[in-house]
This record gives structure tokens, C-alpha cells and sequence, in this order.
């Protein structure tokens, strides 16, 4: 009988495309035995991993914008934009205050040591505190301290944790890639290159137009006088200049793609689903339903594909 891993690739609010991809894939009869998260896919990775998906499922799909707002616990020169404790106090809730040696699934999370870049897996020990450093957005999320240790996001050197899945002994890898619509979207961008280095860049409107992320803060700014006030710093901005979340996040994924390609060419999984989440921003938390459905989805339109090869294992569906 053949093993199935699961490497759930990082996206932030994107994220909740692998639920949907985890329920369809289980009514397909594919239930994955070990599981490798990166960031958010950590957070899934996790929830079923404990077999509390639809609990989680069920949290995150009455999320509204301010919901989200609730849980972030500002913070200002502590490393990141958000605390971070307390979404992780209320993950905590949904998913179990447990080692990762007691979960019903095998487990890893990936995170990098923010001063060596070494990639670090954590198969063992506490689950939350794997988690919180798996999920360190640079400039969200203050980095995690665990030993001597200061550790961030795994996206930086990891974003779909392909090679972790196989480190743990599977015959199957099922990946998922949360932005494999990214590069389209990209690539329409208007950037242009004339004989005298002139770059002609697209504005703020453009970029919105094409379904760019328009940051946390204009999640927020629908609402408060208070809230309005923080979106000059903290939104995409304007034509003359980007906002802060803006930069961190787009330079981020930019990074994350061109690291991800290479890792793709040198150990692509056996199957790769993408949801398309193209035009559901970083913090768009609130955005589960359609971030679901495009999960099961993305899994309807490879359907006949992942039967095919997984028809080399005739044990493996069903089980």
C-alpha cells in the first residue's frame, strides 16, 4: 500500500485553498498520511493532521474583516507588525495544546533561522511554538524564539515543502502551490525596458485593477475613523508611492516565487494542485469561503490526473 505526504505550500489568507483541497481530495477517497506545512499551510497542515480540520474549517468560514481585526494584537518595534499571540491562543483552541509526537498524523513545519538561513524542520516538540515560527512573516509576525534561535516565515527558504514531504518516507508527494496563478498575473504587469534604462512601472490604480493585494490597512480603513488614519502607512498607496505592507509583501512573494521555481525543477512532486487564489490579498483572512472553493476546485480539474497516477497503488484510494 503506497504512502501519501502532503506538502501544503505558504500564501498567508490564501492558505484556506488547502482545506478545500484536503476535503475534496478525501472524497476522492486520498486521505494523505503524513503531512509537511510551510507558514499557513502549517496552520492546515496541523488541523488535519490532529483530524480537526472541519473544526478549523468551521472557525475560519464566520471570519468577517473584523474578525480578523480582533485578532490582530498590534505591535510596534517588536519585530513585526502584529503580536501574533493571539491568533495563535485561539489556533490553539481548534487544533490542540499537543507535541507534534502525539499527533494521529505524522507532522513537520518548516521555518529559517533568521541569521544563518538555515532551513529548520520541526518534527518533534511543541506544537504551537513550530507553528508561530513556521507562520513568522517577515514585518508581520516578529520572529520566534525557540533555544538561541530567532526564527521566521519557512517561505524564505521553503514555500512548498516538497522536499520535507519526501524526507518523510512517502511514495507520493502531493504538493500544493498557492500561487501557482501568480506569475500570469505577473507578467501582465506593463514593465517596460527602453534602450536608455527608462522603466516604465504601473500605478497604484493599475495594480489594483489586475487584482493586486491592497495591504492590511484597506481591509481595515472600511470602518473607523481610527482605522483611516493608519491606511496612508500601511496600504498599497498611491500613484506616487506604495505603503509599507505593500513593499514587504509583493517583494516577498517575488522572492518566493523565483526561489520556488528552482526548487520545483530540481524535486517537483508527483502531483501538483493550484488553487487559483490570484486575487485574495495577503490579509484577506476573512476570504475562507472563496479561498475553500477554489481549493476543491483546483482539485475537480486534476481529478483525472491524480487517478491516473495514483493508479499505480490500487490500494491507495479508499483506504
Amino acid at each position: 500500500m503506497a504512502t501519501i505526504g502532503i506538502a501544503l505550500g505558504s500564501g498567508a489568507a490564501k492558505g484556506w485553498a488547502h482545506i478545500g483541497v484536503l476535503n475534496e481530495l478525501a472524497k476522492m477517497g486520498i486521505k494523505p498520511d503524513k503531512v509537511a506545512g510551510c507558514s499557513i499551510g502549517s496552520v492546515v497542515g496541523a488541523a488535519y493532521a490532529q483530524d480537526n480540520l472541519s473544526e478549523l474549517q468551521q472557525w475560519v468560514s464566520g471570519f468577517s474583516s473584523w474578525d480578523v481585526l480582533g485578532l490582530m494584537d498590534l505591535s510596534w518595534g517588536k519585530g513585526g507588525l502584529i503580536g501574533g499571540e493571539k491568533v495563535f491562543d485561539v489556533m490553539q483552541q481548534h487544533i490542540g495544546v499537543l507535541d507534534i509526537e502525539q499527533m494521529k498524523r505524522p507532522f513537520a513545519a518548516v521555518a529559517t533561522d533568521l541569521y544563518s538561513g538555515q532551513e529548520i524542520w520541526f518534527q518533534r516538540g511543541n506544537l504551537r511554538h513550530a507553528v508561530r515560527a513556521s507562520c513568522s512573516m517577515p514585518g508581520i509576525l516578529p520572529p520566534a524564539r525557540i533555544g538561541d534561535r530567532w526564527l521566521v516565515d519557512g517561505a524564505v527558504v521553503n514555500p512548498v515543502p516538497i522536499s520535507v514531504s519526501r524526507a518523510m518516507g512517502v511514495d507520493v508527494v502531493i504538493a500544493v502551490d498557492l500561487y501557482g496563478h501568480r506569475k500570469t498575473r505577473l507578467e501582465q504587469l506593463p514593465v517596460s525596458l527602453s534602450s536608455s534604462a527608462q522603466v516604465s512601472v504601473p500605478t497604484a490604480e493599475e495594480i489594483k485593477t489586475q487584482g493586486q493585494d491592497v495591504g492590511f490597512m484597506d481591509l481595515l480603513a472600511r470602518g473607523r475613523d481610527y482605522v483611516s488614519g493608519l491606511t496612508d502607512k500601511f496600504s498599497l498607496g498611491n500613484r506616487n508611492q506604495p505603503g509599507m505592507l505593500a513593499v514587504m509583501s509583493q517583494s516577498m512573494d517575488i522572492l518566493e516565487q523565483r526561489h520556488k521555481r528552482v526548487r520545483l525543477m530540481g524535486d517537483p512532486p508527483d502531483l501538483l494542485i493550484t488553487p487559483n487564489v490570484a486575487d485574495i490579498g495577503t490579509m484577506e483572512f476573512h476570504r475562507a469561503n472563496e479561498a475553500i472553493e477554489a481549493g476543491e476546485q483546483a482539485v475537480k480539474k486534476v481529478a483525472h490526473i491524480i487517478t491516473t497516477v495514483l493508479e499505480e497503488y490500487p490500494e491507495t484510494p479508499g483506504r
